[in-house]
C-alpha cells in the first residue's frame, strides 16, 4: 500500500514537473478507491523503473514501488493521497478513464511538458525507413482530437487525421513536422524526459529532407516558431 505523500498538493500548483507527470499519468496512470480500507490511490504504471523513481522524486512524496506481477516487466508506483486524487478528478482525471478521458485545461506555457508526458507514456518516436514519425495512442478519440488542436494552436503544426488502430486511435505526425514537434518538446522547452525517447528526438533535429516538402506542408506559424528546423 502507498504510503502518504508529502507533497499532497503537487497536482494543484502547475510547474513543468507537475505537467509532465500529468501527462504520463494520463496516458499510464490509474487512480482508485480500494474498496476494503477507503484508501485513494494514484498508480502510475512504465516498463523502465529508473523513470518510475523519477517521476516519484518530481511528486516529492512518499510513494510504494513493485512490479505488476512477478513475470512482468512492468512496475507501479502508487501514491496513497486524498488530495492528490481529488486534484486529479479536477483537472478531468477518472477512474476507468481509457476510452472516455478527454484533454485538461492547462495554462499555454505547459502544454509542452504535459504533450511530452504524454509521449513518454504511450507515444513514439520511429523512423520509417529515413523519415522520422512521432506517434500518440489512445483509447480516446476525443483526447487526441484535443491535443491535435491545442498543439496547432501554438506551435502551427497542423493537427493530424484521427486513425482507428484495434480498439485504440492514433495521430501521428510526419517528416517535417515530426521534426518542428520533437525541437519544440525535446529542445525548446526542456524538463523531464524519458532519455531514449530524447535521443530519438535529438536524432530528429539532425534529419534533414531529401527533396524540397510538399507545398502546404510548412505553415506561415511553423516558419516563425521553427526557422532553424526547416528546410533552407
Amino acid at each position: 500500500m502507498g504510503r502518504p505523500a508529502r507533497s499532497a498538493d503537487f497536482f494543484r500548483v502547475w510547474t513543468p514537473a507537475m505537467a509532465y507527470v500529468l501527462g504520463y499519468w494520463w496516458t499510464d496512470g490509474c487512480m482508485r478507491i480500494k474498496s476494503d480500507t477507503g484508501a485513494h490511490m494514484i498508480e502510475i504504471a512504465s516498463n523502465d523503473r529508473d523513470h518510475l523513481e523519477l517521476l516519484a522524486e518530481a511528486i516529492g512524496g512518499n510513494y510504494h514501488l513493485r512490479k505488476v506481477a512477478i513475470t512482468s516487466n512492468t512496475y507501479v508506483i502508487s501514491f496513497c493521497s486524498k488530495e492528490m486524487y481529488q486534484d486529479i478528478l479536477a483537472h478531468g482525471g477518472t477512474p476507468r478513464k481509457s476510452r472516455t478521458i478527454g484533454f485538461p485545461e492547462l495554462p499555454d506555457e505547459f502544454l509542452s511538458h504535459f504533450v511530452r508526458g504524454v509521449i513518454d507514456g504511450d507515444g513514439s518516436l520511429v523512423w520509417n525507413g529515413d523519415r522520422p514519425v512521432i506517434y500518440i495512442y489512445s483509447a480516446s478519440s476525443v483526447f487526441l482530437e484535443q491535443l491535435g488542436i491545442a498543439v496547432e494552436k501554438l506551435t502551427g503544426i497542423p493537427s493530424p487525421n484521427l486513425t482507428p488502430n484495434r480498439n485504440n486511435h492514433y495521430i501521428k505526425w510526419s517528416t517535417t513536422r515530426a521534426k518542428c514537434l520533437a525541437a519544440w518538446l525535446y529542445e525548446q522547452h526542456r524538463g523531464i524526459a524519458l532519455e531514449r525517447k530524447a535521443t530519438i528526438a535529438d536524432a530528429f533535429l539532425q534529419w534533414h529532407p531529401k527533396k524540397r516538402p510538399e507545398q502546404g506542408t510548412i505553415t506561415d506559424e511553423m516558419r516563425r516558431n521553427f526557422p532553424d528546423y526547416l528546410p533552407k
